[in-house]
Protein backbone atom coordinates (compact mmCIF):
# COMPACT_ATOMS: atom_id res chain seq x y z
CA UNK A 1 0.00 0.00 0.00
CA UNK A 2 1.40 3.13 -1.08
CA UNK A 3 1.46 5.97 1.71
CA UNK A 4 1.71 8.80 -1.05
CA UNK A 5 -1.13 11.07 -1.87
CA UNK A 6 -1.59 10.24 -5.92
CA UNK A 7 -2.88 7.16 -7.41
CA UNK A 8 -1.55 6.36 -10.93
CA UNK A 9 -3.77 6.55 -13.34
CA UNK A 10 -3.10 2.96 -14.97
CA UNK A 11 -5.57 0.65 -14.12
CA UNK A 12 -8.42 2.58 -14.14
CA UNK A 13 -11.88 2.01 -15.65
CA UNK A 14 -11.42 3.61 -19.43
CA UNK A 15 -13.13 3.89 -22.86
CA UNK A 16 -16.64 3.52 -23.81
CA UNK A 17 -18.45 0.51 -22.68
CA UNK A 18 -15.48 -0.87 -20.12
CA UNK A 19 -16.67 -3.08 -17.63
CA UNK A 20 -13.89 -2.93 -15.19
CA UNK A 21 -13.04 -1.86 -12.07
CA UNK A 22 -12.22 1.89 -10.88
CA UNK A 23 -9.88 3.31 -8.22
CA UNK A 24 -10.94 6.51 -6.95
CA UNK A 25 -9.43 9.06 -4.40
CA UNK A 26 -12.47 11.72 -3.03
CA UNK A 27 -13.28 12.44 -0.03
CA UNK A 28 -12.84 11.12 3.74
CA UNK A 29 -12.10 12.31 7.23
CA UNK A 30 -9.04 12.44 8.94
CA UNK A 31 -9.68 11.61 12.86
CA UNK A 32 -9.06 14.31 15.27
CA UNK A 33 -6.13 12.20 17.26
CA UNK A 34 -4.29 11.94 14.15
CA UNK A 35 -2.06 14.34 14.86
CA UNK A 36 -0.53 12.41 17.96
CA UNK A 37 0.88 9.39 15.88
CA UNK A 38 3.49 10.28 13.15
CA UNK A 39 2.46 9.94 9.84
CA UNK A 40 3.97 7.50 7.86
CA UNK A 41 3.25 4.77 11.09
CA UNK A 42 -0.87 6.44 11.47
CA UNK A 43 -2.53 3.78 9.59
CA UNK A 44 -6.05 5.41 10.09
CA UNK A 45 -4.16 8.93 8.17
CA UNK A 46 -2.76 6.56 5.47
CA UNK A 47 -6.27 4.65 4.98
CA UNK A 48 -7.31 8.72 4.15
CA UNK A 49 -5.12 9.32 1.58
CA UNK A 50 -4.56 7.39 -1.64
CA UNK A 51 -4.37 3.56 -2.27
CA UNK A 52 -2.58 1.89 -5.15
CA UNK A 53 -2.08 -1.48 -4.32
CA UNK A 54 0.18 -3.85 -4.19
CA UNK A 55 -0.72 -4.65 -8.25
CA UNK A 56 -2.22 -2.32 -10.04
CA UNK A 57 -5.17 -2.84 -12.72
CA UNK A 58 -6.53 -4.83 -10.31
CA UNK A 59 -10.21 -4.06 -8.78
CA UNK A 60 -10.37 -1.74 -5.90
CA UNK A 61 -12.38 -4.45 -3.99
CA UNK A 62 -9.79 -7.14 -4.13
CA UNK A 63 -6.74 -4.97 -2.77
CA UNK A 64 -5.77 -4.31 1.05
CA UNK A 65 -6.51 -3.36 3.65
CA UNK A 66 -10.06 -3.86 3.01
CA UNK A 67 -12.35 0.10 3.18
CA UNK A 68 -14.20 0.05 6.72
CA UNK A 69 -17.04 0.73 4.63
CA UNK A 70 -19.10 -0.41 1.79
CA UNK A 71 -22.47 -0.15 -0.12
CA UNK A 72 -23.46 -3.03 -2.53
CA UNK A 73 -25.98 -1.92 -5.14
CA UNK A 74 -27.78 -3.80 -8.44
CA UNK A 75 -29.12 -1.97 -10.90
CA UNK A 76 -31.44 -2.74 -13.93
CA UNK A 77 -31.52 -1.17 -17.28
CA UNK A 78 -34.73 -0.01 -18.34
CA UNK A 79 -34.94 -1.26 -22.00
CA UNK A 80 -36.52 -4.56 -23.34
CA UNK A 81 -35.04 -5.22 -26.27
CA UNK A 82 -31.89 -6.85 -27.19
CA UNK A 83 -30.26 -4.06 -28.81
CA UNK A 84 -31.88 -1.61 -26.69
CA UNK A 85 -30.44 -3.14 -23.39
CA UNK A 86 -27.08 -3.66 -24.96
CA UNK A 87 -26.63 0.29 -26.07
CA UNK A 88 -28.11 1.09 -22.48
CA UNK A 89 -25.15 -0.74 -20.93
CA UNK A 90 -22.40 0.30 -22.74
CA UNK A 91 -24.14 4.40 -22.06
CA UNK A 92 -24.19 3.56 -18.11
CA UNK A 93 -20.67 2.05 -18.27
CA UNK A 94 -19.51 4.87 -19.94
CA UNK A 95 -21.15 7.58 -17.76
CA UNK A 96 -19.85 5.93 -14.79
CA UNK A 97 -16.44 5.44 -16.36
CA UNK A 98 -15.97 9.01 -16.96
CA UNK A 99 -16.95 10.42 -14.04
CA UNK A 100 -14.84 7.96 -12.14
CA UNK A 101 -11.72 10.06 -13.93
CA UNK A 102 -13.08 12.72 -13.05
CA UNK A 103 -13.82 11.75 -9.31
CA UNK A 104 -10.36 10.85 -9.25
CA UNK A 105 -8.69 14.08 -10.63
CA UNK A 106 -10.58 16.42 -8.23
CA UNK A 107 -13.21 14.44 -5.90
CA UNK A 108 -16.83 14.95 -5.85
CA UNK A 109 -17.08 18.57 -4.49
CA UNK A 110 -15.25 19.76 -7.33
CA UNK A 111 -17.69 18.34 -9.36
CA UNK A 112 -20.58 19.13 -7.63
CA UNK A 113 -21.13 22.26 -4.99
CA UNK A 114 -22.32 21.65 -2.06
CA UNK A 115 -21.65 17.63 -2.19
CA UNK A 116 -21.75 16.27 1.15
CA UNK A 117 -17.68 15.80 1.21
CA UNK A 118 -17.05 19.63 0.76
CA UNK A 119 -13.84 20.44 2.88
CA UNK A 120 -13.24 16.15 3.50
CA UNK A 121 -9.72 14.15 2.42
CA UNK A 122 -8.84 11.19 0.11
CA UNK A 123 -10.01 8.40 1.73
CA UNK A 124 -9.66 5.50 -0.22
CA UNK A 125 -12.24 5.21 -2.42
CA UNK A 126 -12.84 2.70 -4.65
CA UNK A 127 -15.66 1.52 -7.00
CA UNK A 128 -15.78 -1.89 -8.74
CA UNK A 129 -18.50 -2.36 -11.41
CA UNK A 130 -19.91 -6.18 -12.25
CA UNK A 131 -22.35 -8.05 -14.90
CA UNK A 132 -24.94 -10.02 -14.52
CA UNK A 133 -25.45 -13.09 -16.53
CA UNK A 134 -29.06 -12.09 -17.16
CA UNK A 135 -27.46 -8.30 -18.72
CA UNK A 136 -25.59 -10.68 -21.36
CA UNK A 137 -29.08 -12.53 -21.85
CA UNK A 138 -31.18 -9.81 -22.15
CA UNK A 139 -28.51 -7.75 -24.23
CA UNK A 140 -28.50 -10.74 -27.03
CA UNK A 141 -25.16 -12.08 -26.12
CA UNK A 142 -25.83 -15.27 -24.17
CA UNK A 143 -23.13 -16.91 -26.64
CA UNK A 144 -20.59 -14.63 -24.68
CA UNK A 145 -21.79 -15.80 -20.87
CA UNK A 146 -18.76 -17.69 -19.39
CA UNK A 147 -19.96 -21.01 -17.51
CA UNK A 148 -18.42 -19.49 -14.15
CA UNK A 149 -21.27 -17.04 -14.57
CA UNK A 150 -24.17 -19.40 -14.25
CA UNK A 151 -26.65 -18.64 -11.94
CA UNK A 152 -25.97 -20.54 -8.41
CA UNK A 153 -28.04 -23.67 -7.48
CA UNK A 154 -30.17 -23.87 -4.77
CA UNK A 155 -29.15 -24.47 -1.27
CA UNK A 156 -30.63 -25.72 1.81
CA UNK A 157 -30.12 -22.75 3.98
CA UNK A 158 -31.09 -20.36 1.02
CA UNK A 159 -34.32 -18.69 1.94
CA UNK A 160 -34.23 -16.18 -0.93
CA UNK A 161 -35.78 -12.88 -1.83
CA UNK A 162 -36.21 -12.16 -5.31
CA UNK A 163 -35.97 -8.68 -4.51
CA UNK A 164 -33.06 -8.76 -2.69
CA UNK A 165 -31.20 -11.37 -6.18
CA UNK A 166 -29.74 -10.81 -8.90
CA UNK A 167 -29.15 -7.24 -10.92
CA UNK A 168 -28.10 -6.32 -14.82
CA UNK A 169 -24.93 -4.34 -12.92
CA UNK A 170 -23.04 -3.95 -9.93
CA UNK A 171 -21.76 -0.99 -8.13
CA UNK A 172 -19.62 -1.40 -5.38
CA UNK A 173 -18.31 1.62 -3.61
CA UNK A 174 -16.12 1.65 -0.85
CA UNK A 175 -14.19 4.13 1.48
CA UNK A 176 -12.73 4.12 4.82
CA UNK A 177 -15.58 6.69 6.09
CA UNK A 178 -19.27 6.31 5.29
CA UNK A 179 -20.55 9.35 4.16
CA UNK A 180 -17.50 9.06 1.32
CA UNK A 181 -19.31 6.31 -0.22
CA UNK A 182 -22.80 7.41 0.39
CA UNK A 183 -22.19 10.94 -1.35
CA UNK A 184 -20.38 8.71 -4.24
CA UNK A 185 -23.40 6.30 -4.32
CA UNK A 186 -25.80 8.79 -4.59
CA UNK A 187 -24.09 10.68 -6.97
CA UNK A 188 -22.88 8.09 -9.57
CA UNK A 189 -27.20 6.13 -9.40
CA UNK A 190 -28.09 10.05 -9.95
CA UNK A 191 -26.40 9.95 -13.40
CA UNK A 192 -27.88 7.21 -14.65
CA UNK A 193 -31.55 7.36 -13.44
CA UNK A 194 -33.24 7.71 -16.86
CA UNK A 195 -31.05 4.50 -17.98
CA UNK A 196 -31.08 2.34 -15.04
CA UNK A 197 -33.46 1.84 -11.74
CA UNK A 198 -31.87 0.33 -8.57
CA UNK A 199 -32.86 -3.45 -7.46
CA UNK A 200 -31.36 -3.50 -4.82
CA UNK A 201 -28.61 -2.06 -2.01
CA UNK A 202 -26.81 -2.97 0.97
CA UNK A 203 -24.45 -1.05 3.17
CA UNK A 204 -22.05 -2.95 4.67
CA UNK A 205 -19.03 -1.75 7.41
CA UNK A 206 -16.21 -3.14 8.98
CA UNK A 207 -14.04 -1.68 12.22
CA UNK A 208 -11.96 1.53 11.32
CA UNK A 209 -8.56 1.84 11.50
CA UNK A 210 -8.83 4.70 13.75
CA UNK A 211 -10.53 2.44 16.84
CA UNK A 212 -8.26 -0.74 15.97
CA UNK A 213 -5.64 -1.51 18.74
CA UNK A 214 -3.96 -3.46 15.70
CA UNK A 215 -5.30 -2.42 12.32
CA UNK A 216 -3.67 -5.36 10.74
CA UNK A 217 -5.97 -7.80 12.76
CA UNK A 218 -8.68 -9.74 11.24
CA UNK A 219 -12.14 -7.84 11.54
CA UNK A 220 -14.40 -9.25 14.00
CA UNK A 221 -18.23 -9.84 12.20
CA UNK A 222 -21.58 -9.36 14.63
CA UNK A 223 -21.38 -12.65 16.06
CA UNK A 224 -18.16 -11.52 17.95
CA UNK A 225 -16.11 -13.77 15.83
CA UNK A 226 -13.13 -13.34 14.07
CA UNK A 227 -14.03 -13.33 10.04
CA UNK A 228 -11.96 -13.58 6.86
CA UNK A 229 -8.72 -15.80 8.06
CA UNK A 230 -6.85 -17.85 5.62
CA UNK A 231 -7.86 -15.45 2.77
CA UNK A 232 -4.84 -15.74 -0.46
CA UNK A 233 -2.92 -12.31 -0.30
CA UNK A 234 -2.47 -10.43 -3.81
CA UNK A 235 1.24 -10.90 -3.12
CA UNK A 236 0.92 -14.84 -3.07
CA UNK A 237 1.32 -17.05 -5.81
CA UNK A 238 -1.78 -18.91 -5.31
CA UNK A 239 -3.99 -15.79 -5.44
CA UNK A 240 -4.14 -15.69 -8.72
CA UNK A 241 -5.27 -19.64 -9.88
CA UNK A 242 -7.71 -18.92 -7.05
CA UNK A 243 -9.30 -15.82 -7.61
CA UNK A 244 -8.28 -14.34 -11.19
CA UNK A 245 -10.52 -16.05 -14.15
CA UNK A 246 -8.57 -17.57 -17.23
CA UNK A 247 -10.32 -17.20 -20.12
CA UNK A 248 -8.19 -18.18 -23.52
CA UNK A 249 -11.69 -18.64 -25.67
CA UNK A 250 -12.32 -15.90 -28.13
CA UNK A 251 -15.73 -15.54 -27.15
CA UNK A 252 -15.47 -14.86 -23.59
CA UNK A 253 -11.53 -13.46 -23.87
CA UNK A 254 -13.49 -10.39 -22.21
CA UNK A 255 -13.25 -11.67 -18.79
CA UNK A 256 -9.58 -13.14 -18.98
CA UNK A 257 -7.65 -12.09 -16.42
CA UNK A 258 -11.27 -10.77 -14.49
CA UNK A 259 -12.66 -12.44 -11.13
CA UNK A 260 -16.34 -13.25 -10.68
CA UNK A 261 -17.93 -11.87 -7.31
CA UNK A 262 -21.09 -13.57 -5.23
CA UNK A 263 -22.67 -11.36 -3.60
CA UNK A 264 -24.49 -13.10 -0.45
CA UNK A 265 -27.38 -11.08 2.07
CA UNK A 266 -26.75 -13.52 5.45
CA UNK A 267 -29.10 -12.31 8.61
CA UNK A 268 -27.70 -13.25 11.61
CA UNK A 269 -30.46 -14.14 14.32
CA UNK A 270 -28.48 -12.63 17.01
CA UNK A 271 -30.87 -13.01 19.82
CA UNK A 272 -30.67 -16.93 19.51
CA UNK A 273 -26.70 -16.43 18.99
CA UNK A 274 -25.89 -14.82 21.80
CA UNK A 275 -28.27 -16.97 23.87
CA UNK A 276 -25.57 -19.73 23.20
CA UNK A 277 -22.74 -20.11 26.32
CA UNK A 278 -19.24 -18.84 25.05
CA UNK A 279 -18.03 -21.89 24.69
CA UNK A 280 -21.18 -23.22 22.33
CA UNK A 281 -20.28 -20.76 20.40
CA UNK A 282 -17.04 -21.51 19.97
CA UNK A 283 -17.82 -25.09 18.98
CA UNK A 284 -20.64 -24.29 15.85
CA UNK A 285 -17.48 -22.16 14.27
CA UNK A 286 -14.43 -24.10 15.80
CA UNK A 287 -12.42 -21.11 16.42
CA UNK A 288 -11.93 -19.87 19.97
CA UNK A 289 -13.67 -16.20 20.73
CA UNK A 290 -10.74 -14.87 22.08
CA UNK A 291 -8.06 -14.67 19.09
CA UNK A 292 -9.59 -16.84 16.29
CA UNK A 293 -7.34 -19.77 16.89
CA UNK A 294 -9.02 -22.94 15.43
CA UNK A 295 -10.02 -25.18 18.59
CA UNK A 296 -6.95 -26.98 19.82
CA UNK A 297 -4.69 -24.81 17.98
CA UNK A 298 -2.30 -21.80 19.27
CA UNK A 299 -2.79 -18.54 16.53
CA UNK A 300 -5.30 -17.61 14.43
CA UNK A 301 -3.18 -18.94 11.03
CA UNK A 302 -2.65 -22.13 12.34
CA UNK A 303 -4.23 -24.78 10.47
CA UNK A 304 -7.14 -26.65 12.01
CA UNK A 305 -6.33 -30.28 13.08
CA UNK A 306 -9.00 -32.18 11.96
CA UNK A 307 -7.83 -35.67 13.36
CA UNK A 308 -7.23 -34.42 17.13
CA UNK A 309 -9.30 -36.05 19.94
CA UNK A 310 -9.89 -34.79 22.63
CA UNK A 311 -9.55 -37.44 26.42
CA UNK A 312 -13.19 -38.71 25.80
CA UNK A 313 -12.33 -39.64 21.88
CA UNK A 314 -14.58 -36.93 20.37
CA UNK A 315 -13.21 -34.71 18.09
CA UNK A 316 -11.63 -31.39 19.28
CA UNK A 317 -13.32 -29.76 16.06
CA UNK A 318 -17.02 -30.98 16.38
CA UNK A 319 -18.29 -32.98 13.42
CA UNK A 320 -20.55 -30.26 12.29
CA UNK A 321 -18.22 -27.44 13.01
CA UNK A 322 -18.19 -24.45 10.32
CA UNK A 323 -14.68 -24.48 9.72
CA UNK A 324 -14.38 -28.21 9.18
CA UNK A 325 -16.91 -28.35 7.01
CA UNK A 326 -15.72 -25.80 4.90
CA UNK A 327 -12.51 -26.48 5.04
CA UNK A 328 -10.46 -27.46 1.77
CA UNK A 329 -10.03 -31.11 2.93
CA UNK A 330 -13.37 -31.05 2.71
CA UNK A 331 -13.89 -29.37 -1.03
CA UNK A 332 -11.48 -30.63 -3.19
CA UNK A 333 -9.57 -27.54 -2.16
CA UNK A 334 -11.54 -24.80 -3.09
CA UNK A 335 -10.79 -21.45 -2.49
CA UNK A 336 -11.84 -17.77 -2.24
CA UNK A 337 -11.00 -14.29 -1.23
CA UNK A 338 -13.72 -13.35 1.37
CA UNK A 339 -14.76 -9.66 2.36
CA UNK A 340 -17.40 -10.02 4.78
CA UNK A 341 -19.16 -6.77 5.82
CA UNK A 342 -21.27 -6.11 8.88
CA UNK A 343 -24.84 -4.42 7.84
CA UNK A 344 -27.13 -3.39 10.30
CA UNK A 345 -30.81 -2.05 9.13
CA UNK A 346 -32.34 -1.75 12.65
CA UNK A 347 -35.48 -3.37 13.65
CA UNK A 348 -38.37 -4.59 11.47
CA UNK A 349 -41.90 -5.88 12.63
CA UNK A 350 -39.88 -6.43 15.80
CA UNK A 351 -36.55 -8.77 14.25
CA UNK A 352 -33.71 -7.41 14.29
CA UNK A 353 -32.65 -6.85 10.42
CA UNK A 354 -28.58 -7.27 10.44
CA UNK A 355 -25.83 -10.00 9.49
CA UNK A 356 -23.54 -10.45 6.81
CA UNK A 357 -23.21 -8.27 3.66
CA UNK A 358 -20.53 -11.19 2.18
CA UNK A 359 -18.57 -11.19 -1.15
CA UNK A 360 -16.35 -13.90 -2.43
CA UNK A 361 -14.27 -13.40 -5.12
CA UNK A 362 -12.95 -16.26 -6.93
CA UNK A 363 -11.82 -17.71 -10.73
CA UNK A 364 -14.82 -20.13 -10.83
CA UNK A 365 -18.00 -19.88 -8.61
CA UNK A 366 -18.52 -23.39 -9.23
CA UNK A 367 -14.91 -24.53 -7.98
CA UNK A 368 -15.19 -21.72 -4.86
CA UNK A 369 -18.51 -20.71 -3.43
CA UNK A 370 -20.97 -23.40 -4.71
CA UNK A 371 -18.31 -26.22 -3.82
CA UNK A 372 -18.29 -25.16 0.02
CA UNK A 373 -21.27 -23.96 -0.10
CA UNK A 374 -22.70 -27.68 -0.76
CA UNK A 375 -20.37 -29.13 1.67
CA UNK A 376 -22.05 -26.99 4.04
CA UNK A 377 -25.12 -28.34 3.33
CA UNK A 378 -24.19 -31.89 3.18
CA UNK A 379 -22.07 -31.92 6.22
CA UNK A 380 -25.51 -30.09 8.32
CA UNK A 381 -23.27 -27.22 9.33
CA UNK A 382 -24.14 -25.89 12.85
CA UNK A 383 -23.77 -22.42 11.79
CA UNK A 384 -26.89 -23.24 9.70
CA UNK A 385 -29.38 -22.88 12.77
CA UNK A 386 -28.13 -19.40 13.48
CA UNK A 387 -28.32 -17.57 9.80
CA UNK A 388 -30.20 -17.25 6.89
CA UNK A 389 -29.37 -16.42 3.45
CA UNK A 390 -31.50 -13.82 2.05
CA UNK A 391 -30.18 -12.22 -1.00
CA UNK A 392 -27.82 -13.72 -4.13
CA UNK A 393 -26.13 -12.51 -6.57
CA UNK A 394 -23.19 -13.18 -9.36
CA UNK A 395 -21.32 -10.91 -11.18
CA UNK A 396 -18.70 -10.97 -13.53
CA UNK A 397 -15.39 -8.07 -13.03
CA UNK A 398 -13.16 -8.14 -16.00
CA UNK A 399 -9.78 -6.79 -15.43
CA UNK A 400 -8.81 -3.07 -15.39
CA UNK A 401 -6.94 -2.88 -18.47
CA UNK A 402 -5.78 0.82 -20.43
CA UNK A 403 -7.31 -0.87 -23.46
CA UNK A 404 -10.18 -2.34 -22.13
CA UNK A 405 -11.31 -6.56 -22.74
CA UNK A 406 -14.53 -5.95 -22.14
CA UNK A 407 -14.65 -3.47 -25.00
CA UNK A 408 -14.68 -7.02 -27.26
CA UNK A 409 -18.02 -7.59 -25.59
CA UNK A 410 -20.37 -5.31 -27.39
Amino acid sequence: MSSGTGVSRRGLFTGLGAAGAVGLTTGGLLGAGAARVPEEEDPARILTLSRSGPEEGRPPALLTPTPAHVHVVAVDLRAEEPAEVSARAREVLAVWGERARDLHEGGLAALAPGAPTEGLRPASLGVTLGLGGALLDRAGLGDRRPAPLEDLPDFATDRLDPALCGGDLMLHVGAEDPLVVSAAVEHLLGMVREEATVRWSLPGFQRAAATAEDASATPRNLMGQVDGTVNPAPSEARFGPQVLAAHPEPATAWMDGGTYVVVRRVRMLLDDWFDLAPGERERVIGRRLSDGAPLGGDREDDLPDLAARDADGSPVIPDDAHIRLASPERTLGARMLRRGFNYDLGWKDGHREAGLLFTAWQADPRAGFTAVQEELDRGGDALNAFVRHEGSAVFAVPPALDTPPAAALW
